[in-house]
């Protein structure tokens, strides 16, 4: 952006990728319109915080016009299959209905010159298949992962029939600071801290492909910003794919007290590694958080 009156949407602004990206983002001296129902606890420079979520296609023309809104960042949403499923029109209506009425209101107005949308691995359902790529058949088993998929595949159509430019990240299990969902790591890490013996419902050698906050973050920014051609979707994941008994003796480095008991069963499915050698290979994105280098950090958060 060259024009300072120009700003960047980003909804879900006070969730867990949200706000850690409107905080990249001022760092980079851009303007940044927040959409989320919790307020910031402090005004921050540059950043203007909408809490109205119940929004019509009217509703985001007019703040689209009033704040100048050139790229949208759209990570707001229900986050996670762990979460109403007893309400699964509340699912559907945050996250399918709020995305069409997002994307409607691009389409009429015409001004938006990047949105980058925040998938998940859900829409792929159970992956039980290793190294598959962006073209991998959603099949997803929960209504959250149903809302994932509906939402990707409608953007995709927007995408490719009316000329809006569109990146949809699909996202592994992201983990770090602001985590308010269920979470075994930061689950792990709060046993160490309060001296609590854990027991987990799966065996140590269980697989799951985690992603630290900070290599989410890179990769959003990178791909709003990317100027060559690129594609509709991205897998995006870290750079291993860590047993849990790895994850355990990352935390034990730093809280040796951590005393976790694994299940002889497994009761959780393991999701295997998809491929992210499209994001590398079109819009230069690799990362950068191990799990060892990613557990270290999330511990400095819980130590401060």
């Amino acid at each position: 952006m060259t024009n300072n009156n120009e700003a960047i949407l980003v909804t879900g602004s006070n969730g867990m990728v949200g706000y850690h990206v409107v905080k990249k983002l001022l760092k980079l001296n851009y303007k940044v319109v927040g959409i989320d129902p919790n307020l910031y606890s402090k005004k921050l420079k540059n950043y203007i915080h909408l809490s109205k979520i119940n929004l019509n296609i009217d509703d985001f023309l007019f703040i689209f016009k009033k704040y100048n809104i050139v790229n949208i960042v759209h990570a707001g949403g229900v986050s996670g299959p762990m979460l109403f499923n007893d309400d699964p029109y509340k699912v559907i209506n945050n996250n399918v209905f709020f995305t069409i009425k997002l994307v409607e209101a691009c389409r009429l107005y015409k001004k938006i010159s990047r949105v980058i949308y925040c998938s998940s691995i859900a829409a792929y359902g159970n992956l039980i298949i290793k190294n598959t790529n962006e073209d991998y058949k959603f099949s997803p088993n929960t209504i959250y992962g149903a809302s994932k998929a509906s939402s990707d595949l409608i953007l995709e159509n927007f995408y490719n029939n009316y000329d809006l430019d569109i990146i949809s990240l699909r996202f592994s299990v992201i983990y770090g600071p602001r985590r308010t969902t269920n979470s075994y790591i930061k689950d792990m890490i709060n046993a160490a801290i309060n001296n609590q013996k854990l027991y987990l419902p799966f065996e140590s050698n269980l697989c799951w492909p985690y992603i630290y906050i900070d290599d989410v973050i890179s990769a959003i920014v990178k791909s709003l910003f990317h100027k060559k051609i690129h594609s509709f979707s991205y897998n995006v994941t870290g750079p291993d794919y860590p047993t849990y008994q790895s994850i355990y003796e990352a935390i034990k480095l730093f809280h040796s007290n951590l005393d976790v008991i694994f299940s002889e069963y497994n009761s959780d499915t393991k999701l295997e590694l998809f491929n992210i050698k499209k994001i590398a290979s079109d819009i230069g994105w690799e990362p950068t958080f191990d799990i060892e280098k990613g557990i270290k950090k999330y511990i400095k958060f819980f130590d401060n």
